[in-house]
């Protein structure tokens, strides 16, 4: 005779079952929170300056940036629920269904986040045929007698891959390993060794994003942002123009300050170079694969830098680079349909960018930072347009602690910060390189701020209040670095 055994956690106290399942999987309260102040300011007239579908657009815009904020549901379904609303409602004045969906999806064939895409699919060829981590093997067999080499070894090492690696996430995943195991290697008892290491290989994740168009994609967000508020155009090698040399003073300065700080008890490391030649010697020669990586990459990082010359849109030269991977077999069509961050970030992103533009084109974006203008100016009286920038990126700055996403925050602040700072005397297009830095400066301020964030905390060397304290170190001395070097250097150039 069988027996079934009931679950019990479907079962009522009546004896019926019961269905476990929510009915709604969001979180409740937030999102009932949102909802119901959208849904009262919808009710109000749009202030003096601002027309209705402006305000009714950026209602929409701003709840979606909440729920985001809130994490009332993952970014990609808040951005497929947000397009829905945008369609039913209309907000930007559409006459038709038909106009309503255009406009909601006319940023899913847009360049740059093609591009974003296909940086994904390439920085996933890293991951796979063992080449990111074998350059920073090499560097540490070679230069990583101390902990304070070895953390610069994996900074370089960062900086190295970033440029065909959008995702700060999929750069900390093949450099962070190896950090942790090189802590436990050397002085497992030693727990501030793994705790700086950590920390550096964090804030170069960071800086080598700085340097880079393509080592986030917030950055590739931004420069649509650019071109759509200030009428700038940075191609891959405008930017690396512009921007490595900050980036590069953040490479030189971060470790060091971080070895000072957190001071780890072991300063001479033998055993690194050891690990990373056993390391070297488990993986073997170069690959095939690796050699034909090694091809593609310096072939992009041509046809990036070069593209004007070659007559190659940036975009283009990167699906000429994918095509060769997958043709070489580097890649397999299997990789690309499972690289879910590429295609998680062409939903939310695109929605995203779409309605930024919108508001851009309706007038509020120009309107918000007419109004933080006029704040600043009264706040700031004569104060000058380079102690405007600097107050408005300290600001800018700290704005991470409320965004779990750097690329969302560029996309909902940065249009907005740029505008002010054009109404106030600044360059366009120093606002932007001002911007572009201090984006990817925020990212260790909170545990939250950055999905690589859990990642490294995963490893155990940090407490929350730890991670958040270093964050801060890390955020001010990067803010410090980076405003200095970068004015400088764009003074010298003219463009201040």
């Amino acid at each position: 005779m069988s027996h079934i055994t009931a679950n019990p956690e479907s079962e009522g106290l009546a004896g019926k079952t019961v269905n476990s399942e929510p009915f709604i999987v969001a979180k409740v309260l937030p999102l009932s929170l949102i909802l119901l102040v959208s849904t009262v300011l919808w009710q109000f007239n749009p202030p003096s300056g601002l027309d209705v579908a402006a305000y009714q657009t950026a209602i929409v815009f701003i709840a979606t940036i909440a729920a985001i904020v809130a994490n009332v549901l993952p970014t990609g379904s808040v951005a497929i629920i947000s397009l829905a609303i945008y369609t039913l409602l209309r907000p930007g004045g559409e006459t038709t269904a038909k106009a309503a969906i255009e406009t909601a999806l006319s940023n899913f064939n847009h360049s740059l986040i093609w591009l974003i895409i296909i940086a994904f699919m390439i920085a996933r060829a890293f991951a796979k045929t063992g080449l990111g981590r074998r350059i920073a093997l090499l560097l540490l067999s070679k230069f990583g007698h101390s902990s304070l080499r070895v953390a610069y070894c994996l900074g370089i090492a960062d900086f190295l891959i970033a440029p065909a690696t959008p995702s700060n996430t999929a750069r900390a995943a093949i450099v962070s390993p190896i950090a942790n195991s090189l802590a436990k290697t050397i002085n497992e008892s030693d727990k501030k060794l793994g705790k700086y290491l950590i920390s550096s290989s964090s804030a170069m994740n960071d800086a080598s994003a700085v340097g880079f168009q393509t080592g986030f994609a917030g950055n590739l967000a931004l420069v649509g942002i650019a071109s759509t508020v200030a009428g700038i155009t940075l191609s891959f090698a405008d930017w690396a123009f512009y921007l490595l040399l900050p980036a590069l003073a953040l490479l030189v300065v971060m470790p060091f300050v971080l070895y000072r700080v957190i001071s780890p008890e072991t300063k001479q490391t033998p055993e690194a170079p050891v690990f990373a030649k056993k390391e070297l010697k488990a993986m073997g020669g170069m690959s095939l694969g690796e050699w034909k990586l090694v091809g593609v990459f310096i072939s992009l990082i041509v046809m990036w830098v070069g593209g004007k010359t070659l007559g190659l849109h940036s975009t283009s030269a990167a699906f000429i680079g994918l095509a060769a991977l997958l043709l070489m077999g580097v890649l397999s069509w299997n990789d690309i349909k499972s690289e879910k961050g590429a295609w998680d970030t062409l939903i939310w992103f695109a929605v995203l960018m779409g309605m930024a533009s919108q508001l851009k084109t309706l007038g509020f974006t120009a309107w918000v930072g007419d109004w933080v203008s006029d704040l600043l100016s009264a706040g700031m009286s004569g104060a000058s347009a380079t102690m405007f920038l600097t107050a408005m990126m300290a600001f800018y700055l700290f704005t991470a602690y409320f965004f779990a996403s750097a690329t969302a925050k560029v996309v909902a602040l940065a249009p907005v910060i740029i505008g002010a700072l054009m109404t106030l005397g600044v360059s366009p297009l120093v606002a932007v390189l001002a911007v572009a830095g201090i984006t990817n400066l925020g990212c260790n301020l909170s545990t939250y701020s950055h999905a690589r964030n859990p990642l490294l905390m995963g490893y155990g060397f940090h407490t929350d209040s730890e991670w958040m304290k270093v964050g801060l170190v890390i955020a001010i001395t990067g803010f410090v670095v980076f405003m200095f070097v970068g004015l400088i250097w764009w003074n010298l150039l003219g463009i201040i």
